[in-house]
């Protein structure tokens, strides 16, 4: 049985249920770490990839995002940590987190840790 609007972020690499219609061209925002997501097709399920944009805008609208569906501010490190992940994008290919030392698909930004509620926890992220 298909579960109606499931749909698979290529970014945190976990499938959310997508409330409200879809149509491919759209975008949307995975639930789940806050990538901005275009669905490809909707039939006979439906894809998405993630939205290609200028690093610094993909990751700053992410982080953006994220914070959002999680009721999370900044602190004053927002920037420094920021230019992290752009940095290591220009090194390494992808957002991951510039205070981990493993550049592996767990810690792409928002990291695992991160999105299993670490920051609710400690107060703070990693």
């Amino acid at each position: 049985m298909k579960v109606k609007n499931k749909i698979y972020c290529e970014v945190c690499r976990i499938s959310f249920i997508y409330k409200g219609e879809v149509e491919a061209g759209q975008e949307i925002v995975c639930t789940v770490c806050g990538a901005e997501l275009k669905i490809a097709e909707t039939e006979p399920e439906i894809k998405a990839s993630r939205y290609i944009e200028d690093p610094e805008t993909e990751i700053r609208r992410r982080a953006e995002n994220f914070a959002g569906l999680r009721n999370y501010t900044f602190n004053e490190d927002k920037e420094l940590v920021l230019e992290g992940l752009v940095g290591k994008h220009k090194m390494y290919g992808d957002f991951y987190c510039p205070c981990r030392f493993d550049n592996i698909p767990e810690n792409v930004c928002p990291c695992l840790a991160t999105r299993m509620n670490e920051v609710r926890k400690l107060g703070h992220c990693y």
